[in-house]
C-alpha cells in the first residue's frame, strides 16, 4: 500500500476541497479531522470519506460555504446552526468555542443542528483533553439500529465520546452504540471484502457477512437494551435538544436527495474548576498503571486503557506514515484530476 506523511496526506485533502470551492477555513477542518482518523488507526472515518464529501457538494445536498453561525448563546451554552457546512467545520467551531467559554465559567457545551458528517467524535474530545479539560462529544445519524424488541432499524450508529488528560497520553472513550461502527460495513463493501457474523442484519433480520446488505438492514447493538438506549439517549442530546430531526428522519450521507440534517452535542469541563489539572491527571496516571497493573485474564498480554491503542497508533503513524489502501489511494488521485492535483 502506498505511504505518506501525514503532512503531505492532509495538504492534498486541503487542496482537492478548496480547488473545488470549499471555504478553506472550512477544507482545513475536514482535513485535519480525517487525518487524525487516519493516524489514530481509524481508517474507516479518514480520507476513504473525502469522496464522498465531495459527491454531496457536487449533487448540492452540502454547502460548500461556511454558514457556521451562533443563534443562541449564554455562559455555558450555545447553539449553533452550521448551515449544511461540512460537519468536521461546524464541530470543531463549536468544540473551540465551548473551550474557551469553559475556561471563564468551568464548563460549556454546545447544541449544533442542520450539520453533516464530522468524522471521529474522539477527535474533538481529544482538542478539550489537550487544553487540560475533559471533552464530551456525540452526534446521531440516519437509523441503522433497531431498538431492543424491534426488527426494524430506528437509531443511528450513534457514536459518543469522552477524553481526559493525563500525565501520558488521554483516556479516550469513542464508542458506537452497535457492534461495530458502520464505517467498517462502507470501507468492507469499497474493499470487497466480507464481514464477520454479528456484525449485522439484512433487510429481513437474519444474520449476514455481505457488508452491502447489512447497510440495507441493521447493526447489532452491543448489550441488547443497552446498546438500543445508549443510542436513543444520544439521539435526544442531538436531535431533539437542537430541534433538528431524528433517527429515520434524518438522511443517509450515502443518498444523494437531502442534506443528511445531523446534529451534534459538545461540551468541556474545565478541571481547574474543580481541582488542579496536574493533580487530576497524575491521579488518572495512577488509575492508569493500577489498572494496566491488574492479573491478566487467559490469553491476554497487555490491558489496555480507553484509547490507548489509538494514542500508539497515532505516533507510529505520525513517525512512519500513513498507509493508504490501493482502493482509496486511486480514489484520492481521481477527485484531485480535475483540478490538475496529484498525490
Amino acid at each position: 500500500m502506498p505511504r505518506f506523511e501525514a503532512s503531505a496526506l492532509r495538504g492534498y485533502c486541503v487542496s482537492v476541497l478548496t480547488a473545488s470551492g470549499v471555504e478553506r477555513s472550512c477544507a482545513e477542518a475536514v482535513a485535519d479531522a480525517l487525518i487524525d482518523a487516519e493516524l489514530t488507526g481509524v481508517s474507516t472515518h479518514g480520507v476513504s470519506r473525502l469522496a464522498v464529501y465531495m459527491q454531496r457538494m457536487d449533487a448540492g445536498v452540502m454547502s460548500r460555504e461556511n454558514n457556521i453561525r451562533i443563534v443562541r448563546e449564554s455562559t455555558s451554552t450555545l447553539v449553533v446552526d452550521a448551515g449544511n457546512s461540512l460537519g468536521a467545520a461546524a464541530a470543531k467551531f463549536a468544540m473551540e468555542r465551548c473551550i474557551a467559554k469553559a475556561k471563564e465559567t468551568g464548563c460549556c457545551f454546545a447544541s449544533v443542528h442542520s450539520s453533516n458528517h464530522f468524522g471521529t467524535a474522539a477527535y474533538y474530545t481529544r482538542l478539550a483533553a489537550a487544553q487540560d479539560m475533559i471533552g464530551f462529544a456525540c452526534t446521531n445519524l440516519k437509523g441503522k439500529i433497531a431498538p431492543f424488541g424491534s426488527a426494524e432499524p430506528y437509531m443511528g450508529t450513534n457514536p459518543i465520546s469522552v477524553a481526559a488528560p493525563s500525565d501520558d497520553l488521554p483516556v479516550v472513550l469513542d464508542m458506537a452504540p452497535s457492534v461495530v461502527a458502520l464505517g467498517k460495513l462502507i470501507l468492507a463493501q469499497k474493499l470487497e471484502k466480507s464481514i464477520p457474523e454479528g456484525w449485522a442484519l439484512d433487510k429481513d433480520g437474519r444474520p449476514t457477512t455481505d457488508p452491502a446488505a447489512g447497510r440495507a438492514g441493521s447493526l447489532v447493538p452491543i448489550g441488547g437494551a443497552k446498546g438500543s438506549g445508549l443510542a436513543i439517549m444520544v439521539d435526544v442530546l442531538c436531535g431533539i435538544l437542537s430541534g433538528g430531526p431524528y433517527g429515520p428522519h434524518l438522511h443517509d450521507l450515502y443518498v444523494m436527495d437531502e442534506p443528511q440534517g445531523v446534529s451534534h452535542f459538545l461540551g468541556a469541563i474545565d478541571i481547574a474548576h474543580f481541582i488542579e489539572p496536574a493533580a487530576f491527571k497524575s491521579a488518572l496516571s495512577a488509575m492508569s498503571r493500577e489498572i494496566k497493573a491488574l492479573k491478566k485474564a487467559d490469553g491476554v498480554e497487555e490491558i489496555f486503557l480507553p484509547g490507548e491503542r489509538s494514542g500508539r497508533k497515532a505516533e507510529e503513524n505520525a513517525a512512519n506514515g500513513i498507509e493508504v489502501p490501493q482502493p482509496v489511494y486511486e480514489e484520492l488521485l481521481e477527485l484531485g484530476k480535475p483540478y490538475g492535483l496529484s498525490l
